[in-house]
C-alpha cells in the first residue's frame, strides 16, 4: 500500500513539493470518508481546507441564488482536488461538492497549506493554470444561462 506522501505527490499542485514538505503535510492531513450523496462542502460555508480525492468521485455544483436550480460545474475523481479557492483567499465556499459514490479524501488544513506555499512558492505557480482553467469553465457554464 502506498504512503499518503506518495498519494499527495501525484496531485499536480503538490508535485513541486520537496519530500520533507510532503511528509509534513501527510502527517498533518486528515483522511475522511463520505457516503454516496453526502455533501462534503456546501456553497457559502466557511472555507478552511483543501481536499484531494484518493478514492471515489464527486459532483461540483453551484446555485446562483436561493430558489434557483443547481448548475453542475464538474465531476472530479481520484487524484483531483477541490476547495483550493477558499484555501487561498479564506472566503466562503463558492460551490457545493457532493460524493457521487463512497469517496475518500485527504483534507489539508488552510494554515498548513499556506505554510507549505511560503516554503515552496512553486506550488502557487503550479496552481495558476489549474485555477485559470476552472475559472474559464465556470465562465462558459454561466454564459449559457
Amino acid at each position: 500500500m502506498e504512503s499518503l506522501a506518495d498519494t499527495l505527490r501525484r496531485v499536480p499542485i503538490l508535485a513541486a513539493l520537496k519530500e520533507e514538505h510532503l511528509e509534513m503535510l501527510s502527517k498533518l492531513a486528515n483522511i475522511r470518508t463520505f457516503s454516496q450523496d453526502e455533501v462534503i462542502i456546501r456553497q457559502g460555508d466557511p472555507g478552511a481546507g483543501l481536499f484531494v480525492i484518493i478514492a471515489g468521485s464527486v459532483n461540483v455544483t453551484f446555485r446562483e441564488k436561493p430558489g434557483k436550480p443547481e448548475i453542475k460545474l464538474n465531476t472530479l475523481s481520484k487524484g483531483e482536488f477541490f476547495g483550493e479557492m477558499s484555501l487561498i483567499d479564506g472566503y466562503p465556499r463558492s460551490a457545493t461538492v457532493t460524493a457521487r459514490d463512497e469517496t475518500q479524501v485527504v483534507e489539508l488544513d488552510r494554515w498548513v497549506f499556506l505554510d507549505a506555499l511560503r516554503r515552496e512558492p512553486n506550488i502557487a505557480v503550479a496552481m495558476l493554470p489549474i485555477l485559470t482553467r476552472r475559472i474559464r469553465s465556470l465562465q462558459e457554464h454561466t454564459a449559457s444561462f
